[in-house]
């Protein structure tokens, strides 16, 4: 089993989350540690389980000028949506 961290605003994510569960009132930003924090590889899940976020979006934001996708951020805009996202263990984190 992996572990799981309800999310209900606005956090920073820690090198030791494997599933985000999203479900708060309002818009939600989820900020990354740096990429060179994790291990190359190393993954985790954001999910949208109050199947809110085409009003309520969920931002994850990478730090300083590091890129998701080449994106410095990425948001969830459609209900229920997930993406699991990896890190390149130095400079990037990559969606697949």
């Amino acid at each position: 089993s992996y572990a799981r961290r309800a999310v209900a605003s606005t956090i920073t994510a820690s090198v030791n989350d494997i599933i985000l569960g999203v479900s708060g009132t309002a818009a939600i930003e989820i900020r990354l540690p740096s990429a060179g924090d994790y291990s190359a590889g190393q993954f985790f899940t954001v999910k949208d389980e109050s199947g809110a976020a085409n009003t309520k979006n969920i931002t994850i934001k990478a730090s300083g000028s590091q890129t998701i996708d080449g994106q410095t951020s990425i948001i969830l805009e459609s209900p229920h949506a997930a993406v699991n996202i990896y890190s390149d263990g130095t400079s990037k984190f990559f969606i697949y």
